[in-house]
């Protein structure tokens, strides 16, 4: 068995905590920069973010409407990427800390998730977690996560059914997974919790500690099967 996860609202609670602060900066720069906005620009730029692939598209599609210049929105754009303060704390979401301790000595954990390899990394570090407990970190640049589902398997050779992927973005984080046999888990947090499930998706949750009950559910058919196996292997012999 192997898990991969993604990190941002999968492990760490991206949408609630560093979304709004780093938007909030590329805002700043654009009122700087003399581009007029209104006093609920934030919460409209959130709204436009949470329906968006990416918040460099919804920052883009945002500043264009106030009539904002290739020039001044490249500037504004700067934040994104950045590392966040020292002082600055990312909240985990719920019991991912659990979960990660659960499956420590039970399977290989690895994450892929998408950005800047430095701000990604940080993240981590501000979150708390101690990226050693992960056999596998990944950080395309570029969001196509589907070779690196298939390095890891390769690196582990374990079977396809065996691998879960965890993550709240169903085309970027899971519809790679599903193409290659893994088992699906959709994590509705952040941009994630208003989509429809897709059929083709093994599991949805809104808390990671389902995870456990899921590992459990799994174990228990494996035994079921196992027991099955023995009982046709015996009559088998039975009947010889």
């Amino acid at each position: 068995m192997l898990i991969i996860f993604d990190l941002d609202d999968t492990l760490i609670d991206t949408s609630g905590a560093i979304t709004p602060f780093k938007l909030q900066e590329c805002l700043n720069l654009l009122l700087a920069s003399g581009v007029s906005l209104p006093e609920n620009a934030l919460e409209q730029l959130l709204h436009r973010n949470s329906k968006a692939e990416k918040s460099t598209v919804a920052l883009i599609e945002f500043a264009k409407s106030f009539h904002a210049s290739d020039e001044q929105i490249a500037k504004a754009m700067s934040p994104l990427n950045s590392i966040l303060p020292d002082s600055f704390q990312i909240p985990l979401t719920p019991n991912a800390k659990e979960i990660l301790e659960y499956f420590k000595p039970i399977c290989p954990m690895a994450i892929v998730t998408s950005g800047h390899p430095p701000y990604q990394m940080d993240k981590l570090k501000k979150a708390g977690i101690e990226p050693s407990i992960f056999s596998m970190i990944a950080i395309p640049e570029d969001s196509v996560k589907k070779p690196h589902y298939e390095a890891l398997q390769k690196k582990f050779n374990i079977p396809s059914k065996e691998i879960w992927v965890c993550g709240d973005r169903m085309e970027m984080d899971l519809r790679p997974a599903f193409e290659l046999g893994m088992n699906t888990i959709h994590m509705r947090w952040g941009r994630g919790k208003d989509l429809q499930t897709e059929e083709w998706v093994n599991h949805s949750i809104n808390n990671l500690s389902t995870l456990k009950e899921i590992h459990k559910r799994s174990n228990d058919n494996c035994q079921s099967n196992d027991t099955w196996n023995d009982h046709q292997s015996r009559w088998q012999d039975l009947s010889r």
